[in-house]
């Protein structure tokens, strides 16, 4: 039942307050406080998470420097993904105003009887 993150929390504000867990301090506080605590508690979370997953990659760097080249890229590519429904438009417009520019107007054929 501890490791769920909302246990987890509480025993985080547990250390911050001072408080024990029954306490109805923790009934009365200000509910967007709360979140924003929670929030805040998550993000720190998060943070350590990216500093490790970090320090695991350079010290496996050492020995097979190919595989965390691999795990950096996969994290930071070279590229950036951009909006591929406004390109796809934007592509299809060029197209067709390249096609209404160089299309050359036929001359009419003279029948000859």
């Amino acid at each position: 039942m501890a490791r769920t993150p909302e246990h987890q929390f509480i025993r985080e504000l547990v250390k911050i307050y001072k408080k024990s867990p029954d306490d109805p301090f923790y009934e009365n506080i200000n509910p967007y406080l709360k979140v924003w605590l929670y929030e805040s508690w998550i993000y720190e979370k998060e943070l350590e998470s990216e500093k490790l997953k970090n320090l695991a990659i350079l010290i496996g760097s050492f020995i097979n420097p190919e595989a965390a080249q691999k795990m950096v890229k996969s994290q930071n590519p070279d590229f950036v993904a951009t909006n591929a429904e406004q390109t796809a438009q934007e592509i299809h417009k060029e197209i067709i105003n390249e096609d209404n520019n160089s299309k050359k107007k036929r001359k009419k054929r003279k029948v000859v009887e």
